[in-house]
């Protein structure tokens, strides 16, 4: 075993007389220890890195010095050991902070050259990577992302070798002001059929219908295919796939496949939109000529060997939307988008079920996420109140009060 003492010496004839050495690990195979020295000029400098190098042997850090690996090289290892555990926006992500980390540091700087004063610098020098907008200023909570993937990504640094001390730990995230409760609009369901009725088509129908009904995500409802619907049991499957060439790639959130009941009426419209819509797309929800454009897509993604993402599906859904919900006479009080149909659909679902079923129903890995939609108090919820205590107070002899008093 390395030896845990870290000596503090005096050599006489030198500019720096004052030397502290250490061991470093312990090599199994060679069974010995590297032998680390440092010189100071001053006593007090030596006696203080001494200390310093007690309490982190203390804390279990590094013994040896870090590895002289560069930027450039840590950042294609991390992407290489650790890419298949990403879905493809979280590869985009990463790939964006290797190029702001090689962008500011240079690609030949040492990973063990970056301080907790200059990942201090380069995180609050951070600005939008995009063209035409280079001054522009991030938000606070993209910053914030940017912070945890930061620390996520050293941590691995400090562990492989090439740091002692991660340089971005220290550095706290900023706050964020809370976005006021229930900032997205709940769809009721009066609203859902007023929604079904002015729709242009039986396509549209379906999509609100699963929407609504089977809380699946917009990526997820647009990648359906008739193999993820059993008609008998009345379930859809929502489960990830792999790319091939007939269809693109797709991955569920959190890798959490699950399996979701449809109503009856949601089963009605997609056997009647089954029966009636033109073929040439697996993809329930996509034209023919929106599945081409798709498959188009995909070959360029393949053959730049781009990360497929979702989102690449449909464009313009946010706006037809929002126009038949003028038609339908919704006023939204928050902001409506698809994604508020599953949240509509969640808050249903905890209005009468447990909550770990939603959660399974949700695909949700937390079930803190899942919790939010049994705080949520609406206007229905204040009425059920109101009837309670109304009940429960006067029964039903509330009328008679009435009709006996005399004011």
């Amino acid at each position: 075993m390395a030896t845990t003492k870290v000596s503090l010496h005096r050599s006489e004839g030198r500019s720096s007389p004052w030397l502290v050495r250490w061991y470093g690990a312990f090599d199994p195979i060679t069974g010995k220890a590297k032998r680390y020295c440092k010189t100071f000029r001053l006593k007090r400098d030596a006696e203080r890195f001494q200390s310093e190098k007690r309490a982190a042997h203390d804390r279990g850090s590094l013994r040896d010095r870090p590895a002289d690996v560069s930027i450039r090289a840590f950042c294609r290892t991390y992407m290489d050991r650790r890419n298949h555990e990403w879905a493809a926006k979280t590869q985009l992500h990463v790939d964006d902070l290797c190029n702001r980390l090689l962008g500011f540091f240079g690609s030949q700087t040492l990973v063990r050259r970056i301080t907790p004063e200059r990942a201090a610098e380069f995180w609050s020098k951070a600005k939008v990577v995009r063209e035409g907008m280079k001054d522009a200023q991030l938000s606070r909570a993209t910053r914030n992302r940017i912070l945890r993937d930061l620390k996520a990504m050293f941590r691995y640094a400090v562990a492989w070798g090439y740091l002692t001390e991660n340089p971005f730990a220290p550095i706290k995230q900023l706050r964020v002001a809370k976005q006021q409760r229930r900032c997205w609009h709940y769809v009721t369901p009066s609203e859902y059929q007023r929604l079904l009725r002015v729709a242009p088509d039986l396509r549209w129908k379906v999509l609100y219908a699963l929407a609504y009904t089977s809380a699946a995500r917009s990526g997820e409802l647009f990648n359906l295919t008739v193999d993820n619907v059993d008609f008998e049991r009345g379930n859809l499957r929502i489960e990830s796939r792999e790319g091939s060439d007939v269809l693109p790639p797709f991955q569920v959130k959190d890798h959490e496949a699950r399996l979701v009941p449809l109503p009856r009426h949601t089963i009605r419209l997609l056997r009647g939109w089954l029966t009636v819509r033109s073929s040439g797309s697996p993809l329930i929800l996509l034209t023919p000529q929106r599945y081409q454009r798709i498959m188009n897509r995909w070959r360029d993604h393949q053959h730049a060997g781009r990360p497929w993402l979702n989102d690449y599906m449909v464009n313009n859904v946010l706006r037809s939307l929002r126009h038949h919900a003028k038609w339908a006479g919704i006023v939204p009080k928050g902001v409506l988008t698809m994604h508020g149909f599953r949240k509509s659909c969640a808050q249903n679902w905890a209005d009468h079920l447990p909550m770990h079923v939603v959660q399974e129903l949700m695909g949700h890995a937390n079930i803190t996420t899942t919790a939010e939609f049994y705080t949520q108090v609406s206007d229905a919820h204040e009425e059920q109140a109101r009837q309670v205590i109304q009940k429960v107070t006067c029964g039903d002899s509330s009328q008679r009060f009435v009709s006996n008093s005399r004011y």
